[in-house]
């Protein structure tokens, strides 16, 4: 059976009745969400969730870790089952329980979208249920497996940035980078386990990239070495990302590398051609589980520092964006004057 409903928070208390598993998937979660499923949380002997691991989704307020922590904690102290699973790209929406009820739809698991958003909630029971559940296993295919004890040491590594208050903004961004990149070193370590192995890469390393632009000796070149040599604004990561992620990039598509080398040696690429910018943004998405795990490489890493218009998740702040503008031309220049785009 089929049922639509128009609010979410009646279903989703009255849909865990009786069952002791249970899969939450969902982006974005909040307390007051997750107090929802407290119920469920405190009886269910096996308990999955999905979800996104990104601390800007923390810092914005549409995901709020150290509740999911608690919970987390909470359940293995019952000493229960608990996983979970992420991906930056989830968009799904799904609560399923062993008492054969699903409810699928748009609604994230905070209270606003339970309440009053105008949200699609449909609930399927009995055989709709069960031949939705078929489709479960390869939605968790495509998931990383996270273990408890490597999500409890991410949001800790976050923790005080998230909660601490700041009159600056470059110094919020800058403690904000810093942790996402510790962040990331402690999850990468999962992540390595699953995630497909970047291709080989041209014999290009990042100190020859710093060499370049010391030869080069325009503005945009001195301030790439001021970030990612000296450490101006804590920004290392954000070139070595940056780097990698661009020459990638431009090995694959060397078609665009006459266009993009020609960018002022004093300006920064805008991303201006649609197509670029499109191929771009494709290509962060096609690669966005590979690990290049002796530079330490990670597309999601790539992904955390760019907004989405450049085919990122970080909304607001810091400064990976400015940095690939300045990075992307330079890389295309080194590779034209190297002859390796060819």
């Amino acid at each position: 059976m089929i049922c639509f409903h128009e609010k979410g928070i009646d279903v989703i208390r009255n849909a865990f009745t009786g069952a002791n598993k249970g899969v939450i998937c969902t982006p974005y979660y909040t307390e007051r969400g997750l107090k929802l499923l407290d119920s469920f949380f405190d009886t269910a002997e096996e308990v999955e969730f999905w979800t996104r691991l990104n601390p800007l989704d923390w810092r914005d307020g549409v995901a709020d870790m150290e509740a999911l922590k608690r919970r987390v904690q909470k359940i293995m102290d019952r000493r229960k089952k608990i996983t979970l699973h992420g991906s930056d790209d989830l968009h799904a929406k799904i609560y399923s329980f062993s008492n054969n009820k699903v409810i699928i739809g748009s609604a994230n698991l905070t209270w606003s979208a339970m309440t009053t958003n105008i949200e699609t909630i449909c609930e399927l029971t009995d055989a709709d249920a069960t031949s939705f559940l078929s489709f479960l296993p390869i939605f968790r295919s495509r998931l990383a497996p996270v273990p408890v004890d490597v999500f409890s040491a991410y949001v800790d590594i976050v923790s005080d940035v998230i909660h601490k208050t700041f009159e600056d903004p470059v110094e919020e961004d800058e403690d904000m980078d810093t942790a996402i990149t510790l962040a990331e070193e402690t999850l990468s370590k999962t992540l390595a386990k699953t995630a497909r192995k970047a291709s080989p890469l041209l014999h290009l390393e990042i100190e020859g990239f710093f060499e370049y632009c010391q030869k080069e000796k325009t503005d945009v070149s001195r301030e790439i070495i001021a970030r990612g040599k000296k450490g101006k604004h804590n920004l290392q990561g954000h070139v070595k990302h940056c780097y990698y992620g661009s020459l990638r990039f431009l090995s694959q598509f060397p078609q665009f590398v006459t266009e993009i080398a020609s960018t002022p040696g004093e300006e920064l690429y805008e991303f201006s051609n649609p197509s670029i910018r499109e191929h771009w943004r494709n290509f962060l998405s096609s690669n966005a589980d590979m690990i290049d795990e002796p530079r330490q490489f990670r597309f999601r890493t790539l992904r955390l520092y760019l907004p989405p218009k450049l085919g990122g998740t970080r909304m607001g702040g810091g400064g990976g964006s400015p940095t690939l503008k300045r990075v992307f031309p330079v890389v295309a220049r080194m590779l034209q004057k190297s002859g390796k785009n060819k």
